[in-house]
């Protein structure tokens, strides 16, 4: 498949227009009218790329205040920001190889923290998915010096929320860092879209918070998030950070002018919330396969690849486009709504997989 076009939420795959329901850029910030002119007037002033790593040529002005800004959007004191989310992650983890060091990652996290494991050369234990008495388990009978625990506080896949509170009352037990992936959290989750430590409650207890810019704020490039205290457990350098040439200036200021409209607009993270909810309310009742209630993620259920490859095609005639997914050996749709999708929209999506559930 070839995009020919993307302006938010259309897109254009062989000639025809299509409105996706399965994109990443919840608020469309990658197609917002100021989001684009702070990109434009940032190429104009910087160029298109910014020809060095950061220690070299490739910090600006631009680079200082979105790492600000993004750090004081997740309470921190400080940010690094990564060339995607993807060497974000793999950098932290990478970086936080000691001696007598064990990581325990949730069975879903996503790919990069893995990576980042393997490159720190630490120990690794896997607990399943969300099950913190497995966790507690695991953890009870370590005996390394130092323990790390590392979840996505938003799962990539179906939207699973990780519980906080949980983890935190673990982690004063055993006295763990924390590493929470909020890729799919910033943004989305809590009453002004900060994230896990928002909708908890729970302001600064985790050590560490990757992110990317490339999601709910529609740009490129990844961050890590951290305190006076975390800073210590941080090798030097960041290897995929010092050594990648830096974010593009005009995705760094595309960023740092999506969390500045954010901030302002927080109704926005609660219009995306209302439509998915609202597409997930809609499926339900018309007695489609669904994962749980209450995520930014839906998932629905088919009994095969070919029937989930029908439906995908089916969709595209009609005007729609989603992506496939396979989870748990179960094939299905991952569905997504932004906060620029209109009722209609949102209406005649579910009437046209309603109709291709009866077929």
């Amino acid at each position: 498949m070839l995009i020919e076009s993307r302006k938010a939420k259309y897109i254009t795959v062989d000639g025809r227009e299509l409105i996706i329901f399965s994109s990443n850029d919840y608020f469309g910030f990658s197609y917002h009218p100021d989001v684009i002119k702070a990109a434009l007037l940032a190429m104009e002033k910087y160029g298109c790329g910014t020809g060095g790593a950061p220690g070299t040529s490739g910090t600006t002005d631009i680079h200082i205040k979105l790492a600000k800004s993004i750090a004081e959007f997740k309470h921190r004191p400080y940010a690094v920001l990564f060339p995607s989310g993807y060497s974000a992650n793999v950098g932290l983890h990478q970086s936080l190889a000691y001696e007598n060091t064990i990581i325990f990652s949730d069975q879903r996290n996503h790919p990069s923290a893995g990576d980042g494991i393997k490159l720190s050369s630490c120990d690794k234990k896997v607990y399943k998915h969300r099950d913190y008495d497995n966790l507690e388990e695991l953890l009870s009978n370590d005996k390394h010096q130092r323990r790390i625990v590392t979840t996505c506080s938003v799962f990539t896949i179906d939207g699973a929320v990780t519980d906080l509170k949980r983890l935190v009352e673990l982690k004063e037990k055993y006295g763990f860092l924390l590493i929470l992936d909020e890729a799919h959290a910033t943004g989305c989750i809590g009453e002004t879209g900060r994230g896990l430590e928002e909708v908890y409650h729970l302001e600064g207890k985790a050590d560490f918070i990757m992110g990317t810019f490339s999601k709910a704020f529609g740009s490129q490039g990844g961050f890590i998030a951290y305190s006076d205290e975390s800073s210590k457990y941080l090798k030097k350098p960041l290897r995929p950070m010092s050594y990648s040439t830096s974010i593009a200036t005009p995705s760094a200021a595309a960023s740092l002018e999506a969390i500045k409209i954010l901030r302002s607009n927080p109704d926005m993270v609660a219009k995306m919330r209302e439509n998915i909810t609202r597409i997930h309310t809609k499926l339900q009742k018309d007695g489609l396969s669904l994962n749980e209630p209450g995520r930014h993620i839906v998932n629905i259920y088919y009994e095969s690849e070919q029937k989930t490859s029908s439906i995908v095609d089916k969709l595209k005639q009609n005007g729609f486009f989603v992506v496939p997914i396979n989870i748990d050996d179960r094939s299905g749709l991952r569905i997504t709504a932004m906060s620029v999708h209109t009722n209609h929209e949102i209406d005649g999506f579910c009437k046209i997989l309603k109709e291709l559930e009866t077929k």
